[in-house]
């Protein structure tokens, strides 16, 4: 079976990459290498079964030719990040959209078996009913709030899904990712909380929270989501699909920083501190207090389970740090 990720030289799309060549897959990568990386794909480029296509989403026609001849299309091609949606909303809007257009229309022209599209707990906004499940609302605050812009646009990416199904009989499985982290994310102010308090702590910087830290996350080791998502594509399903991946254990962001510095030998040597977020993201910003999934339908129909708790996936995350930053 030969399958095509998108955005495969990024964070979780190389962690994807490898996994699937180790099963045995023909696996090509589409990415534009704009925040993807080759040296993510070290241990299997020369690989047979692996090809590396430099090539944007936002061009029909690299993603017409990277879909022929394939089976599944794991789309995780996007534009990341909170900083990023403060300041770069435009383009935040018009990759996550035009470019799953661009993936979902390739797929029907050139009869991809299903499209696997890796979704964000972001669509959820601001509704703080956690836990969250696939059926709970989608609540957002003011267009004039440029963070919202990425939680939307992939929630219409959403409703593509969907649509293309309903009307062109694409097959799609939409996955909710929640705060997954692990070797490889980007740790620049650009990257996730977990990966940016680790570079600041292994640097001998306290951990900057933002806000008063008292906001909770439920944090997933990248390996539990690979392992939802292969789960979800091994599935038949008749239609389209919703499914939350991630760990239902919530920590206070400050709680996590301090819990880095003890795991990386800092404690007593280091103290979290706290930035307002006007300071950190500007005028544009709105936070929310809690965001825990629901994970009950992927137990169920999935058979999904995530087993890396939070201490041993930052103790595995900290220590591949710890050689990546004395490169």
């Amino acid at each position: 079976m030969k399958v095509l990720v998108t955005g495969g030289a990024g964070f979780i799309g190389s962690h994807l990459c490898e996994r699937l060549v180790d099963l045995g897959f023909q696996v090509r990568c589409l990415d534009n290498l704009w925040s993807g990386n080759r040296k993510n794909l070290s241990k299997i480029l020369k690989n047979p079964n692996f090809e590396l296509v430099k090539g944007d989403i936002m061009d029909f026609k690299s993603v017409l030719n990277a879909t022929k001849d394939v089976d599944v299309i794991y789309h995780l091609g996007a534009v990341v990040g909170v900083k990023h949606y403060v300041e770069h909303p435009l383009k935040v809007i018009e990759v996550n959209v035009y470019g799953t257009h661009n993936v979902l229309d390739a797929a029907r022209r050139n009869d991809v078996e299903k499209v696997i599209f890796s979704s964000t707990s972001e669509v959820y906004g601001k509704n703080v009913a956690v836990p969250l499940s696939e059926d709970s609302d989608r609540i957002f605050g003011s267009s004039k709030i440029d963070r919202w812009c990425y939680g939307i646009a992939k929630g219409l990416d959403e409703h593509l899904c969907i649509a293309y199904h309903r009307e062109y009989g694409v097959r799609t499985i939409i996955l909710r990712y929640f705060n997954v982290y692990g070797p490889r994310q980007e740790c620049s102010e650009y990257g996730g909380v977990i990966a940016m308090f680790i570079r600041r702590v292994l640097k001998d910087q306290p951990p900057q929270v933002f806000g008063d830290g008292t906001q909770t996350r439920a944090f997933t080791y990248v390996d539990d989501i690979v392992d939802g998502t292969l789960l979800a594509a091994e599935k038949d399903f008749k239609e389209p699909q919703i499914f939350n991946l991630g760990s239902e254990n919530e920590i206070s962001i400050l709680n996590l920083a301090k819990l880095i510095i003890k795991l990386a030998g800092k404690e007593g040597k280091l103290t979290p501190i706290l930035v307002p977020y006007k300071d950190f993201y500007g005028p544009f910003y709105e936070d929310i207090p809690r965001r825990v999934p629901d994970i009950t339908k992927a137990q169920k129909v999935l058979g999904y389970s995530p087993k890396i708790g939070l201490n041993e996936g930052l103790t595995r995350t900290i220590e591949w740090y710890r050689k990546y930053l004395n490169r």
